[in-house]
């Protein structure tokens, strides 16, 4: 009996030690007055830039607002000459942003799925139309940063594909990036993932294809920005998720909530909770819950702080909440 009780002791600290848990402390900030679900965002400095996404009404949105993290303010920064849009995408490099491409119109039709490409310079309040994204699966579509270009991809276009570009900041040029991945190979194909950079290294995963997906995977592009190559980590803890949001601090990357769905004529879940993963050791931590479960929402990281929030709950009520935690 003994040795029965001593076996079930290992058991259940082995399965504790499996998956570890810490609890990080949710901070409040203030509210977004311009409250929206499916927007993206970029950092400069201490400064975050959030663009486009759709109010409560469903309207596509295209205005820019500056959130300052040392004074905890939000402020619009006018119009943009891009047109309103849903899940656009966004990145920063040497002090300029980089957005467009997004969603808006009517699923069916390529003309919805939008391919502009913007440079902004928040010094200047200056807008820059650059060359177009070579395709229309620009929906949802995720953004890398390097020291000289930006790599996007895995967007959707009323169908699901992996494709991934390289943008030559310098040149104004695409180049497609041969991954070399057979059509059911790895990475899976889907919408709706949540991917960023982390000390250099571009993970990327969850998101929809056929089902919820929990896969996780990190981009290598050689420096020609033509090849390139997926490696598999550890997939996300929970249930399969998209709409998720992630950002990274240099050392971890954390990922937040989402939504469980499992096809069609299947139950839903919003999810609610925090991970944080360590590429050193390729390992998932719980560090907390959000203080609501959320999808379509926005992450983003200003030295050590990791903020989240705005985006929507299940029963599609548009958020203005912006919370942090801190490493």
């Amino acid at each position: 009996m003994k040795r029965l009780l001593y076996i079930a002791c290992l058991v259940l600290i082995a399965g504790c030690t499996s998956r570890p848990k810490i609890e990080m402390t949710i901070h409040t900030c203030s509210p977004m007055p311009a409250p929206r679900a499916s927007a993206a965002v970029a950092v400069i400095d201490s400064t975050a830039y959030l663009f486009g996404g759709r109010d409560q009404t469903g309207k596509a949105l295209n205005d820019l607002w500056r959130y300052d993290a040392r004074t905890d303010t939000w402020t619009p920064c006018g119009t943009t000459p891009l047109s309103p849009r849903i899940n656009p995408a966004a990145c920063s490099l040497d002090g300029k942003l980089y957005l467009g491409l997004g969603f808006c119109g009517r699923h069916s039709q390529d003309s919805s799925y939008l391919r502009d490409w913007w440079q902004y310079d928040p010094k200047t309040d200056t807008w820059t139309q650059l060359a177009d994204y070579p395709n229309h699966y620009t929906d949802r579509a995720v953004c890398f940063t390097e020291a000289d270009r930006l790599l996007v991809g895995y967007g959707f276009c009323w169908n699901y594909r992996r494709d991934m570009f390289c943008y030559h900041v310098a040149e104004n040029r695409w180049d497609s990036i041969d991954v070399g991945a057979s059509f059911h190979g790895f990475p899976t194909r889907s919408f709706g993932g949540t991917g960023c950079t982390c000390n250099g290294h571009h993970y990327y995963g969850t998101g929809y294809y056929g089902g919820s997906l929990d896969w996780w995977g990190e981009l290598h592009a050689d420096a020609s920005g033509k090849t390139g190559r997926w490696t598999a980590c550890t997939d996300v803890p929970g249930p399969g998720r998209t709409l998720a949001a992630s950002a990274a601090t240099k050392r971890y990357v954390y990922l937040f909530g989402g939504l469980h769905y499992g096809g069609v004529n299947t139950t839903q879940q919003s999810l609610q909770d925090i991970r944080r993963y360590d590429p050193e050791q390729d390992q998932w931590t719980w560090v907390g819950n959000m203080p609501e479960a959320l999808m379509n929402h926005c992450s983003f990281a200003i030295g050590n702080r990791i903020y989240f929030g705005l985006g929507e709950t299940i029963d599609e009520e548009i958020q203005d909440k912006l919370y942090y935690i801190e490493e």
